[in-house]
């Protein structure tokens, strides 16, 4: 902090002798913090796409954007159904997928399966988002650069 004093000498202005004092507050810490922060975030926000560990598929599709919030149900190598992070039981793919597109402009799905999984799974998937009432089913890849892309 600086403080700085107001009375100049041989100046019959100020009242009695007193000194009206100035604070500054240094912001230099508060940005050297909030720079740190925005760093860490933006060096593990990719990190954060994807809940479930999966070997998708490669393409050379044309990248779409997800928009807002994407509803994406993972399919696993072993067949396990997940809806962001969670497992869940493909009989409460349709409940959930409901629930979770509550609210959404476009109601869109994004499927992203292992590379092994049955693609009578991948169908149960698509049945479930489109039973929801998703109004458009997106699959999701591994692109030549190795990023995850919808398409």
């Amino acid at each position: 902090m600086a403080f700085r004093s107001s009375e100049f000498e041989g100046s019959e202005s100020s009242a009695a002798g007193r000194a009206t004092m100035l604070a500054d507050i240094n912001i230099t810490p508060f940005v050297d913090v909030m720079l740190v922060l925005m760093i860490i975030f933006m060096i593990t926000a990719p990190f954060a796409v994807s809940g479930v560990d999966i070997q998708l598929p490669k393409s050379r599709a044309k990248t779409l954007s997800l928009g807002q919030d994407p509803v994406v149900v993972s399919i696993s190598s072993q067949g396990e159904f997940f809806l962001g992070k969670k497992a869940i039981e493909r009989e409460e793919l349709v409940g959930k997928i409901q629930a979770a597109l509550v609210g959404h402009d476009q109601p869109t799905v994004f499927i992203r399966a292992d590379r092994d999984v049955a693609y009578a799974k991948v169908m149960d998937a698509m049945t479930a988002a489109h039973s929801a009432g998703a109004k458009k089913i997106g699959m999701m890849g591994e692109g030549s650069g190795g990023g995850m892309k919808a398409r």
